[in-house]
């Protein structure tokens, strides 16, 4: 939103699409309309204007406030010294495969190695054909969710041969 300047909630889903962020983070409409609701309530950004045209529904135009700078300062300080563990849901399930039906474990397998390397093709093409568009450090983020992606697959491809 920061760069965005005054924008509703839908123009800034149509920003995060239009550069592929879901790639990177999961927002939904619902929480991201949510979110601004409770960033407007605690003065983080302000409802500039309510717009409608041509009979669609209203849009809500927010911008940020010097509050709300000084937050983003303070959780961008917070967060970026945070390390976290790399999980997927597979992970778990892998973990119990000894008491799983070894085909139906390696149809699950091959569904993983699957999706895997659509992702990658897919991180490719954003890559490739919107890089005017993506900030650098959101395109340095998609190239190491396609390294781990690449060694999932790799990861998946073993499991396979086991």
């Amino acid at each position: 939103m920061k760069d965005c300047g005054q924008s509703s909630a839908y123009e800034l889903l149509n920003i995060f699409k239009e550069r592929n962020y879901r790639y990177l983070v999961h927002v939904t409409k619902g929480s991201l309309y949510y979110n601004l609701q409770k960033l407007a309530n605690e003065g983080f950004v302000r409802l500039v204007e309510v717009v409608s045209v041509n009979n669609y529904p209203e849009q809500h135009i927010y911008e940020i406030t010097e509050q709300g700078n000084d937050y983003f300062d303070a959780l961008m300080a917070k967060h970026s010294v945070q390390t976290d563990d790399i999980t997927l849901a597979f992970y778990m399930t892998t973990l119990f495969a000894h008491q799983y039906d070894p085909e139906q474990f390696k149809k699950a397998v091959s569904v993983q190695i699957e999706k895997t390397q659509k992702k990658i093709e897919e991180i490719d093409f954003v890559l490739n054909s919107k890089k005017d568009i993506i900030y650098d450090a959101a395109k340095s983020m998609m190239k190491n969710v396609r390294a781990h992606h690449e060694l999932n697959l790799k990861w998946f491809h073993e499991l396979l041969e086991q």
